[in-house]
């Protein structure tokens, strides 16, 4: 079970890491006294994350009465230095949020839920999560060494790497729903089930919509793109208008938040700044229009399918019956293309600067939108 941030304060970056800290962090991790004998930490070369500043820390530790040691590779994360990208997480409550997340996650009456289940959550293992309006430390197993790896491809990921997230995202949407099944929202969920913010994205999404309008100059697509920019705050509630179900999501699920295994036959999902009890399907069209290879996307479908058959399967082994349909998650996928549509627009300047997504992909996701009429639907629903 992760500890909270009362019982040990939170750190606010790598050079506060101490073996006195780490002992304490282990101690309560497992209910009793830890040595540790060991550690190194480092930090990666280039930046590892767009909201988080992170560190690698290498420890050999021994439990009081067992013999023997234990080795050990985590990842810590800490408050972003730059100021504007503080405020950003403070702005939309981010932080507090993956912190409440991660320590939901450990706890023990989600934990009794997986293992009465047989579900093994699609998520790190958490050592520690803690908050202040300061400093922030998340503390996980180092997948990296269980061979585990990014996969980013800016033409897009492929139909499996796809298949594998929403199977993985679907774990925890259902693991979600049986925990709210069973205890309600209040206590473990009342920071995800708060209210999200959602006004903090215009800064992003409002200038992208003037860039993809001058990337469609001389096409209708220009206008629409500028028409759409009054309209951003009612595309975020989108997903409102005929809600899947509700549950624990993701909230930002793209190829940058997972890991693959060696052989991609499985994934991991990071980053969890933007998770809150909501529509799972918000989770699926951010994965279909930030990652998913726009040739994939007639194939929704079937990926659809898969997705369905684990949500499902996992409700099932923890003995909660569904009037929910196949049919329902397709409808409210269709009721969410836009909001697709606006995980991609908010992220074009950070992709496009990072090397992360062609133009190809940009317009061949638009083009599946707009012989859809997503657009002129949206608009023509929602225009005053």
């Amino acid at each position: 079970m992760a500890a909270s941030a009362p019982e040990l304060r939170p750190l606010h970056a790598e050079q506060d890491i101490s073996e006195k800290w780490l002992q304490a962090m282990l101690t309560l991790k497992f209910g009793c006294p830890v040595r540790v004998h060991a550690w190194t930490s480092r930090t990666p070369r280039g930046r590892e994350g767009f909201l988080s500043e992170i560190a690698f820390v290498s420890l050999t530790y021994s439990k009081d009465g067992e013999e023997g040691t234990v080795d050990a590779s985590l990842v810590f994360k800490f408050l972003p230095q730059d100021p504007a990208l503080r405020q950003f997480l403070a702005n939309g409550g981010l932080t507090k949020r993956e912190v409440e997340f991660y320590n939901f996650v450990g706890s023990s009456s989600f934990q009794e839920i997986c293992k009465q289940c047989g579900i093994v959550l699609p998520v790190p293992e958490t050592y520690y999560a803690g908050y202040t309006e300061e400093a922030i430390t998340i503390v996980l197993h180092d997948m990296n060494t269980d061979k585990f790896k990014s996969v980013i491809v800016k033409e897009g990921s492929t139909l499996e790497q796809t298949r594998v997230a929403l199977k993985a995202v679907a774990l925890v949407h259902a693991a979600g729903l049986l925990f709210i099944n069973r205890h309600g929202k209040s206590n473990s969920l009342k920071t995800l089930a708060s209210e999200f913010r959602t006004d903090f994205y215009d800064q992003f999404f409002l200038p992208n919509l003037d860039t993809l309008s001058d990337m469609y100059k001389g096409s209708p697509l220009s206008s629409t793109m500028l028409a759409l920019k009054p309209l951003t705050q009612k595309m975020y509630k989108v997903s409102e208008k005929r809600p899947f179900v509700e549950t624990v999501i993701h909230g930002d699920l793209w190829a940058g938040q997972l890991m693959y295994s060696d052989d991609e036959s499985r994934a991991v999902i990071i980053d969890w700044q933007f998770c809150r009890a909501s529509n799972p399907v918000t989770d699926i069209v951010s994965m279909f229009f930030m990652s998913t290879d726009p040739g994939v996307l007639p194939n929704y479908e079937e990926l659809l399918k898969d997705y369905w058959a684990v949500f499902t399967d996992t409700l099932k082994a923890g003995g909660v019956s569904t009037e929910l349909t196949f049919e329902n998650l397709l409808a409210s996928v269709e009721d969410c293309w836009i909001l697709g549509f606006q995980f991609l627009a908010v992220s074009i300047h950070d992709f496009m600067g990072g090397g992360s997504i062609t133009d190809e992909r940009i317009f061949g996701a638009i083009d599946f939108l707009e012989k859809r009429g997503v657009f002129k639907k949206f608009i023509k629903e929602f225009s005053d």
